[in-house]
């Protein structure tokens, strides 16, 4: 039957399992948010390997062509080498295309902050600190205790009723 008013603590739920779970929803999103980051990163680096395997690919394709235009001063085997060397270059080539295609299709055309990943990692933190929270339950309004069902050191389930609090000024 004690006067509380709004906001005054009523209880003090024990937070380390909040805390430790906060923790790790923080560290989850660090690492989500570098492993984005290195996505992004990545598709710079990709682009670049485009890139200078159509520069091999079009020095294998000139090699060839020389070889080929100089008629019977080139050996045969000389001739299957370069053809060997553009084929080579084609694959690495269409190889790196996928690897940049790939990454794109993981980035999907977001920014970082965007991506699913990390919007997944905060939400899980925003919920860990909402836990958090939640381990020290205030009074809503200005009344008084009743039907108190906690004792201090007690274990409580979620959604257990623990007392209730009368605003007999507005009865």
């Amino acid at each position: 039957t004690q006067h509380v008013t709004a906001g005054t603590v009523l209880i003090k739920l024990d937070p380390r399992d909040a805390e430790v779970a906060m923790q790790q929803a923080e560290a989850d999103l660090a690492q989500v948010t570098r492993q984005v980051g290195t996505l992004y990163d990545n598709n710079d680096q990709y682009a670049a390997a485009v890139a200078a395997r159509e520069t091999e690919l079009a020095r294998a394709q000139d090699d060839l062509r020389r070889r080929e235009l100089a008629g019977g001063a080139v050996s045969r085997e000389e001739l299957d080498h370069a053809r060997e060397a553009v084929r080579s270059a084609s694959a690495a080539l269409q190889s790196a295309k996928a690897q940049l295609a790939s990454n794109h299709t993981l980035i999907g055309g977001t920014q970082a902050a965007q991506n699913p990943n990390v919007a997944q990692a905060e939400a899980r933190l925003r919920s860990a600190q909402l836990n958090l929270d939640r381990t020290t339950i205030a009074a809503p309004m200005d009344g008084y205790i009743a039907q108190r069902a906690v004792q201090i050191g007690q274990r409580v389930a979620p959604g257990s009723v623990l007392m209730a609090v009368v605003p007999l000024e507005q009865v």
